[in-house]
């Protein structure tokens, strides 16, 4: 601290060791002042012991610098310097923190006016040196305690940054490292137990610097958290694969049918009022690091099913995707599927039919009239698929089986 310090009179000396030994009546004032505050009135009681330990060293470093001459020691600044670090970990907003030095110079200063109200002869040096020195002082404490906290929350940041970086990369090369997902998750204030939902989102970026990007994708992720209904420090965000994840928190206890419909609505709402959103992928409900990853997977895969040359943002979920996607990864059932279709493929206009047929939901006159044929050419054409495939058209197991193949043989394309 490199503010001069007033040499002070005797009596004001003496009235000052006073105040000194007994400040009791400025720290419960301010204190007053404080806890009345935006950002300090919900404080736990733990924490509000804190500020009033905070107040205590604040006065007691104002009093001794003019009792003494001589400015806070390194020491004393380091202790003072701490409760600016406390301050982040204990989410008191820095204006705040800044707000409560103003009105703590201010409690002080109103005990010194107090003084020269009884004695006359002190005025004018109240007015023109303590004052002056006053401001100084709390100024250069000011910036001290806004120094540390902004270091601090940096430090805060970083962190925090390598923290979810080692949970993104449990979540994508080692979800079965369940303890170590655990541990992480907690450090950052995630219940690693409950239940998520990952969003895969395509998102219009221009050319940006990564710094710039991860801006960007902050300002996205917040715009988002008001769709999904979560607060912004419960979503969990990751770059993957060109594409933003975000993990959303589900209602414990709901089924995962429940949730999908919840978080599509969701879905479609972010892609109406975000217009940098070009689609999502909705995964299903899961937990822990395992159930992150398969959540994320299942959102790629239902991203990939949107169409590209769509002029809209869709929304796609893995839940209306997921028959298909099982059974291309049985390799069995996938040949079985695909072989149907081969049968079909020396009548290619067979394909056509069977697959316009679901299209219209298995009604043959409009069947007909989209494919631009006689009802009767419908007939004879699902007649032959049945001859050939010796199924029926009829039976629902049929129909599940086709549309499945069918579904297959367009995702190929």
């Amino acid at each position: 601290m490199t503010v001069s310090i007033p040499t002070i009179s005797e009596r004001l000396r003496e009235r000052t060791a006073q105040l000194a030994a007994n400040p009791a009546a400025v720290i419960d004032r301010t204190y007053e002042v404080l806890i009345s505050m935006e950002g300090y009135k919900t404080l736990a009681p733990s924490v509000r012991q804190d500020i009033a330990a905070s107040i205590n060293l604040t006065a007691s470093l104002w009093y001794q610098s003019l009792l003494t001459g001589k400015s806070p020691s390194a020491e004393e600044m380091d202790r003072f310097r701490e409760f600016g670090c406390r301050r982040v970990h204990q989410r008191v907003p820095l204006q705040a923190v800044l707000r409560a030095f103003r009105l703590g110079s201010r409690e002080i200063w109103r005990t010194y006016i107090d003084l020269g109200e009884n004695e006359k002869t002190l005025v004018d040096e109240l007015l023109f040196a303590i004052s002056p020195y006053l401001f100084d002082f709390f100024d250069v404490m000011a910036q001290n305690i806004a120094q540390s906290y902004l270091e601090e929350q940096y430090q805060q940041a970083r962190w925090r940054e390598a923290l979810r970086h080692q949970l993104y990369s449990i979540v994508f090369h080692s979800p079965d490292d369940h303890a170590g997902f655990r541990e992480i998750a907690e450090a950052l204030g995630l219940d690693s137990t409950a239940p998520r939902v990952a969003l895969a989102i395509d998102i219009e970026l221009p050319a940006h610097t990564s710094y710039e990007r991860e801006r960007e994708l902050d300002r996205i992720a917040l715009a988002s958290a008001r769709h999904v209904s979560a607060a912004p420090d419960d979503l969990v965000r990751a770059w993957h694969r060109g594409r933003m994840i975000l993990w959303v928190p589900c209602l414990r206890g709901d089924s995962i049918n429940r949730t999908d419909r919840q978080m599509t609505e969701r879905a479609n709402a972010m892609v109406a009022a975000i217009p940098e959103l070009r689609g999502i992928g909705v995964g299903l409900m899961n937990e822990g690091a395992s159930g992150w990853s398969a959540s994320v997977d299942e959102a790629m895969r239902a991203l990939d099913f949107v169409s590209k040359s769509a002029s809209q943002p869709q929304v796609a979920m893995y839940s209306s995707i997921l028959i298909e996607e099982s059974a291309r990864h049985a390799s069995n059932a996938l040949r079985y599927l695909v072989s149907l279709l081969e049968q079909l493929s020396t009548e290619p206009e067979l394909v056509t039919t069977l697959q316009t047929y679901f299209e219209q939901g298995q009604r043959r006159g409009q069947s007909a009239a989209a494919l631009g044929i006689h009802p009767n050419t419908l007939n004879y054409r699902i007649e032959r698929v049945e001859a050939l495939l010796g199924a029926s058209l009829d039976d629902v197991s049929w129909i599940a089986r086709l549309d499945i193949a069918l579904k297959l043989r367009r995702a190929e394309k």
